[in-house]
């Protein structure tokens, strides 16, 4: 996956996950504090091309990069809080 901004930050999920569907809103509205980065919310069904080499064991999972080099690859806790403790420290 690539990005037109510095970072790309990906959370992998289904639609079919409640916990997916309650995360997604502060997911994407979290891009608002942190401008250098594009939010991206991937369905791993509808876009399985896009994480085919990519392992999801549970959701949601976090995937942030910087070019082709990944940051952060890993399922985290749906607390908002969490991911933005984790891009302050990566990204600020």
């Amino acid at each position: 996956m690539e990005s037109n901004r510095e970072f790309l930050v990906a959370c992998l999920c289904a639609a079919w996950c409640d916990t997916c569907v309650a995360y997604r809103a502060g997911f994407l509205a979290m891009a608002e504090r942190f401008p250098r980065a594009e939010f991206r919310w991937v369905d791993i069904e509808d876009d399985a091309e896009a994480v085919e080499d990519m392992d999801v064991d549970n959701f949601p999972t976090i995937l942030v990069q910087r070019g082709s080099e990944t940051l952060f690859n890993g399922v985290m806790l749906p607390h908002h809080e969490h991911l933005e403790r984790l891009l302050q420290k990566i990204i600020v």
